[in-house]
Protein backbone atom coordinates (compact mmCIF):
# COMPACT_ATOMS: atom_id res chain seq x y z
CA UNK A 1 0.00 0.00 0.00
CA UNK A 2 1.54 3.74 -0.79
CA UNK A 3 0.81 5.40 2.70
CA UNK A 4 1.28 8.77 0.48
CA UNK A 5 -0.99 8.35 -1.91
CA UNK A 6 -4.40 7.07 0.55
CA UNK A 7 -6.74 8.12 -1.86
CA UNK A 8 -5.41 6.06 -4.70
CA UNK A 9 -5.07 2.92 -2.74
CA UNK A 10 -8.61 3.29 -1.22
CA UNK A 11 -9.99 2.88 -5.12
CA UNK A 12 -7.63 0.19 -5.31
CA UNK A 13 -8.58 -1.31 -2.56
CA UNK A 14 -12.15 -1.35 -3.20
CA UNK A 15 -12.07 -2.18 -6.53
CA UNK A 16 -10.51 -5.53 -4.87
CA UNK A 17 -13.17 -5.93 -2.85
CA UNK A 18 -15.82 -5.72 -5.95
CA UNK A 19 -14.00 -8.30 -7.90
CA UNK A 20 -12.72 -10.90 -5.40
CA UNK A 21 -13.87 -13.06 -3.01
CA UNK A 22 -15.16 -12.87 0.46
CA UNK A 23 -11.47 -14.27 1.57
CA UNK A 24 -9.76 -10.77 0.34
CA UNK A 25 -11.53 -9.15 3.27
CA UNK A 26 -9.82 -10.04 5.54
CA UNK A 27 -6.73 -8.39 4.05
CA UNK A 28 -8.38 -4.94 2.46
CA UNK A 29 -10.89 -4.18 5.43
CA UNK A 30 -7.70 -3.50 7.27
CA UNK A 31 -6.00 -1.68 4.66
CA UNK A 32 -8.87 0.93 3.94
CA UNK A 33 -9.27 1.52 7.42
CA UNK A 34 -5.62 2.61 7.71
CA UNK A 35 -6.20 4.30 4.35
CA UNK A 36 -9.16 6.41 6.13
CA UNK A 37 -6.97 7.11 9.41
CA UNK A 38 -3.99 8.46 7.37
CA UNK A 39 -6.47 10.94 5.46
CA UNK A 40 -7.89 11.80 8.91
CA UNK A 41 -11.66 10.54 8.21
CA UNK A 42 -11.33 8.60 11.38
CA UNK A 43 -15.21 8.32 11.47
CA UNK A 44 -15.02 6.17 7.92
CA UNK A 45 -11.98 4.72 9.73
CA UNK A 46 -14.15 2.90 12.66
CA UNK A 47 -16.36 1.38 10.31
CA UNK A 48 -13.74 -0.27 8.38
CA UNK A 49 -11.75 -1.53 11.65
CA UNK A 50 -15.26 -2.53 12.64
CA UNK A 51 -15.76 -4.73 9.12
CA UNK A 52 -12.27 -6.17 9.81
CA UNK A 53 -12.84 -6.91 13.50
CA UNK A 54 -15.68 -8.69 11.68
CA UNK A 55 -13.43 -10.46 8.96
CA UNK A 56 -10.78 -11.67 11.20
CA UNK A 57 -10.60 -15.00 12.75
CA UNK A 58 -8.67 -15.13 15.47
CA UNK A 59 -8.79 -13.60 18.52
CA UNK A 60 -6.00 -11.36 18.37
CA UNK A 61 -6.25 -9.83 15.47
CA UNK A 62 -9.81 -9.06 16.49
CA UNK A 63 -8.39 -7.20 19.60
CA UNK A 64 -5.97 -5.49 17.40
CA UNK A 65 -8.66 -4.30 15.04
CA UNK A 66 -10.59 -3.20 18.43
CA UNK A 67 -8.03 -1.02 19.97
CA UNK A 68 -7.29 0.57 16.32
CA UNK A 69 -11.20 1.56 16.28
CA UNK A 70 -10.96 2.36 19.55
CA UNK A 71 -8.40 5.16 18.75
CA UNK A 72 -10.26 6.19 15.50
CA UNK A 73 -13.32 6.81 17.57
CA UNK A 74 -11.44 8.92 20.20
CA UNK A 75 -9.52 11.03 17.59
CA UNK A 76 -13.14 12.12 16.15
CA UNK A 77 -14.20 12.58 19.67
CA UNK A 78 -16.90 9.83 19.56
CA UNK A 79 -16.19 9.28 23.30
CA UNK A 80 -20.16 7.29 24.02
CA UNK A 81 -19.09 4.93 20.91
CA UNK A 82 -15.68 4.51 22.03
CA UNK A 83 -16.45 3.46 25.65
CA UNK A 84 -18.62 1.18 24.38
CA UNK A 85 -15.68 -0.62 22.69
CA UNK A 86 -13.82 -0.87 25.74
CA UNK A 87 -16.51 -3.12 26.91
CA UNK A 88 -15.15 -5.39 24.05
CA UNK A 89 -12.32 -5.85 24.59
CA UNK A 90 -11.04 -9.32 26.33
CA UNK A 91 -10.80 -9.21 29.88
CA UNK A 92 -7.66 -11.19 30.05
CA UNK A 93 -4.89 -9.38 28.02
CA UNK A 94 -1.31 -8.94 27.99
CA UNK A 95 0.39 -6.21 30.33
CA UNK A 96 1.30 -4.26 27.49
CA UNK A 97 -2.41 -4.34 26.29
CA UNK A 98 -3.84 -3.97 29.62
CA UNK A 99 -2.04 -0.72 30.25
CA UNK A 100 -2.94 0.83 26.83
CA UNK A 101 -6.47 -0.79 27.40
CA UNK A 102 -6.28 1.40 30.68
CA UNK A 103 -5.06 4.21 28.66
CA UNK A 104 -7.54 4.85 26.49
CA UNK A 105 -10.19 4.43 29.35
CA UNK A 106 -8.62 7.02 30.85
CA UNK A 107 -9.08 9.47 27.93
CA UNK A 108 -12.52 8.33 26.92
CA UNK A 109 -13.66 8.71 30.69
CA UNK A 110 -12.24 12.24 31.08
CA UNK A 111 -13.70 13.16 27.66
CA UNK A 112 -16.96 12.33 29.62
CA UNK A 113 -16.52 13.85 33.03
CA UNK A 114 -16.25 10.60 35.09
CA UNK A 115 -13.23 11.79 36.61
CA UNK A 116 -13.12 9.12 39.55
CA UNK A 117 -12.74 6.36 36.53
CA UNK A 118 -9.91 8.28 34.53
CA UNK A 119 -8.43 8.47 37.52
CA UNK A 120 -8.09 5.12 38.65
CA UNK A 121 -7.70 4.03 34.93
CA UNK A 122 -4.48 6.16 34.63
CA UNK A 123 -3.45 5.10 38.03
CA UNK A 124 -3.41 1.68 37.09
CA UNK A 125 -0.40 2.23 34.31
CA UNK A 126 1.62 4.36 36.43
CA UNK A 127 3.87 2.56 38.74
CA UNK A 128 5.73 5.31 40.80
CA UNK A 129 4.18 6.16 43.72
CA UNK A 130 5.82 10.04 42.79
CA UNK A 131 3.52 9.92 39.65
CA UNK A 132 0.71 8.63 41.28
CA UNK A 133 0.67 11.39 43.64
CA UNK A 134 1.42 14.08 40.55
CA UNK A 135 -1.61 12.68 38.73
CA UNK A 136 -4.09 12.57 42.00
CA UNK A 137 -2.72 16.15 42.36
CA UNK A 138 -3.49 17.30 38.90
CA UNK A 139 -7.48 15.65 39.12
CA UNK A 140 -7.96 17.56 42.45
CA UNK A 141 -7.44 20.72 40.37
CA UNK A 142 -10.98 19.74 39.14
CA UNK A 143 -12.92 20.63 41.96
CA UNK A 144 -12.24 24.14 41.82
CA UNK A 145 -12.50 24.58 37.88
CA UNK A 146 -16.13 22.65 38.40
CA UNK A 147 -16.84 25.47 40.75
CA UNK A 148 -17.28 28.06 37.90
CA UNK A 149 -20.52 28.97 37.36
CA UNK A 150 -21.25 30.00 33.86
CA UNK A 151 -25.16 31.24 34.65
CA UNK A 152 -23.65 33.01 38.01
CA UNK A 153 -21.21 35.13 34.95
CA UNK A 154 -24.13 35.72 33.19
CA UNK A 155 -26.14 37.67 36.34
CA UNK A 156 -23.39 39.03 37.64
CA UNK A 157 -23.06 40.72 34.06
CA UNK A 158 -26.49 41.38 34.03
CA UNK A 159 -26.32 43.66 36.88
CA UNK A 160 -23.13 44.69 36.54
CA UNK A 161 -21.66 44.74 33.05
CA UNK A 162 -18.58 43.60 33.02
CA UNK A 163 -18.80 41.68 36.37
CA UNK A 164 -18.68 38.32 34.68
CA UNK A 165 -16.17 38.80 32.45
CA UNK A 166 -14.15 39.34 35.69
CA UNK A 167 -15.49 36.68 37.31
CA UNK A 168 -14.53 34.15 33.99
CA UNK A 169 -10.64 36.16 34.13
CA UNK A 170 -11.51 37.63 30.74
CA UNK A 171 -10.34 41.24 32.17
CA UNK A 172 -10.19 42.91 28.85
CA UNK A 173 -13.81 42.32 27.37
CA UNK A 174 -15.12 42.93 31.34
CA UNK A 175 -13.14 46.43 30.83
CA UNK A 176 -14.55 47.47 27.02
CA UNK A 177 -18.31 45.36 28.80
CA UNK A 178 -17.67 47.75 31.48
CA UNK A 179 -16.98 51.22 29.65
CA UNK A 180 -19.01 50.68 26.72
CA UNK A 181 -22.31 50.03 28.63
CA UNK A 182 -21.41 52.81 30.61
CA UNK A 183 -21.28 55.03 27.73
CA UNK A 184 -24.70 54.09 26.50
CA UNK A 185 -26.21 54.71 30.05
CA UNK A 186 -24.81 57.95 30.27
CA UNK A 187 -26.11 58.98 27.12
CA UNK A 188 -29.29 57.59 28.00
CA UNK A 189 -29.44 59.58 31.36
CA UNK A 190 -28.23 63.04 28.99
CA UNK A 191 -31.05 62.53 26.58
CA UNK A 192 -33.73 61.91 29.17
CA UNK A 193 -32.44 65.46 30.88
CA UNK A 194 -31.72 67.55 27.56
CA UNK A 195 -34.72 65.53 25.70
CA UNK A 196 -37.13 63.51 26.83
CA UNK A 197 -37.58 60.04 28.08
CA UNK A 198 -39.28 58.80 24.40
CA UNK A 199 -36.12 60.27 22.72
CA UNK A 200 -34.15 58.39 24.84
CA UNK A 201 -35.98 54.83 24.67
CA UNK A 202 -36.15 55.59 20.79
CA UNK A 203 -32.46 56.89 20.19
CA UNK A 204 -29.92 55.24 22.86
CA UNK A 205 -32.02 52.37 24.63
CA UNK A 206 -32.08 49.86 21.85
CA UNK A 207 -28.34 50.35 21.56
CA UNK A 208 -27.94 50.03 25.21
CA UNK A 209 -30.42 47.16 25.49
CA UNK A 210 -28.22 45.18 22.59
CA UNK A 211 -24.80 45.62 23.88
CA UNK A 212 -25.85 44.67 27.98
CA UNK A 213 -27.52 41.57 26.23
CA UNK A 214 -24.09 40.76 24.06
CA UNK A 215 -22.21 41.59 27.15
CA UNK A 216 -23.83 39.01 29.96
CA UNK A 217 -23.92 36.20 27.10
CA UNK A 218 -20.56 36.89 26.28
CA UNK A 219 -19.60 36.56 30.60
CA UNK A 220 -21.88 33.02 30.38
CA UNK A 221 -19.61 31.76 27.15
CA UNK A 222 -16.74 33.30 28.85
CA UNK A 223 -17.24 30.83 31.90
CA UNK A 224 -17.51 28.01 29.88
CA UNK A 225 -14.53 28.28 27.58
CA UNK A 226 -12.41 29.00 31.08
CA UNK A 227 -13.71 25.39 31.76
CA UNK A 228 -12.94 24.00 28.90
CA UNK A 229 -9.30 25.86 29.16
CA UNK A 230 -8.53 24.39 32.62
CA UNK A 231 -9.85 20.85 31.87
CA UNK A 232 -7.56 20.92 28.47
CA UNK A 233 -4.40 22.10 30.55
CA UNK A 234 -5.41 19.35 33.68
CA UNK A 235 -5.95 16.39 30.91
CA UNK A 236 -2.43 17.76 29.73
CA UNK A 237 -1.18 17.38 32.67
CA UNK A 238 -1.77 13.90 33.50
CA UNK A 239 -0.98 12.80 29.93
CA UNK A 240 2.52 14.22 30.43
CA UNK A 241 3.13 12.24 33.45
CA UNK A 242 1.46 9.49 32.12
CA UNK A 243 3.67 9.46 29.28
CA UNK A 244 6.90 10.04 31.67
CA UNK A 245 5.83 7.07 33.82
CA UNK A 246 6.05 4.84 30.59
CA UNK A 247 9.55 5.73 29.63
CA UNK A 248 11.50 2.51 30.27
CA UNK A 249 7.89 0.50 29.57
CA UNK A 250 7.59 -1.42 26.00
CA UNK A 251 4.94 0.03 25.31
CA UNK A 252 6.54 3.23 25.21
CA UNK A 253 8.82 2.00 22.39
CA UNK A 254 5.76 1.38 19.67
CA UNK A 255 3.31 4.16 18.87
CA UNK A 256 1.84 4.65 22.48
CA UNK A 257 4.27 7.48 23.36
CA UNK A 258 3.74 9.23 19.98
CA UNK A 259 -0.43 8.54 20.74
CA UNK A 260 0.19 10.21 24.18
CA UNK A 261 1.71 12.91 23.02
CA UNK A 262 -0.83 13.65 20.40
CA UNK A 263 -3.91 13.35 23.45
CA UNK A 264 -1.64 15.62 25.11
CA UNK A 265 -1.32 18.66 22.21
CA UNK A 266 -5.41 18.24 20.32
CA UNK A 267 -6.84 18.76 24.28
CA UNK A 268 -4.46 21.62 24.93
CA UNK A 269 -6.05 23.20 22.18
Amino acid sequence: MELNRPKEAIAAFQRVLFFGDEGFQQKVFPNIAKCYFLLEDFSTASRYYDLAYFAATTDSVKTDFTFKKIESLVREKSFPFAKVELYNLPEELSPVLSNKKSFYSGVIHYALGEYEESKASFLNIVPEDAKQKAIIESFSKLTKVEKINPKKARIMSMIIPGLGQFYAGDVRNGINSLVLNGSFAYLTLQTMFNYSIWDAAISILPWYQRYHMGGYNRAEEAAYEKIRRKKAEIFQEIIITVASAQQPMEMTRSNQSSTLNKYARENSN
